[in-house]
């Protein structure tokens, strides 16, 4: 990871409707689709990732942050969690926790992405394994 790959400040939607719950389980609708054509489940997070949001993975905004969220919850509910789903999130979830994007929420959907994250970060507090060396390189990339 470098230190392009830090979260922008980019608000989930445009579209005012939208908030964090619409758009994580419109995620999970994704992830099920893919998981109906007989996918395994890291298919149909990436597929998900890089066949339907390419674009909005790439810009890196919040509401990348979401499908991150959405796929490590989708993974961790199929007890199928893949360590670079793992690091990424956890990536995503250190730069989002630095408070610079609390603003771009609303204060019900900071309060929702805050208990997925807590559920997350709980989830990986018993398998380290899984993110070693995330915040060490979070750091030098900070630095350079």
């Amino acid at each position: 990871m470098k230190k392009s790959d830090v979260l922008q400040r980019i608000k989930l939607s445009d579209y005012p409707e939208c908030d964090y719950i619409e758009a994580k389980n419109f995620f999970f609708s994704y992830f099920n689709r893919f998981l109906k054509q007989k996918c395994t489940i890291p298919q149909c997070v990436n597929g998900t990732y890089y066949y339907h949001f390419e674009e909005e993975m790439n810009k890196n905004g919040m509401e990348k942050l979401c499908l991150m969220i959405a796929g490590m919850l989708f993974m961790m509910e199929h007890n199928e969690v893949k360590p670079d789903q793992a690091y990424g999130t956890k990536w995503d979830i250190l730069d989002f926790e630095t408070g610079d994007y609390d603003d771009l929420f609303t204060p019900e959907d900071l309060k929702l992405i805050k208990a997925d994250i807590k559920v997350i970060n709980d989830y990986l507090a018993t398998r380290p394994e899984l993110i070693e060396g995330v915040e060490k390189e979070r750091q030098l990339a900070q630095k350079s």
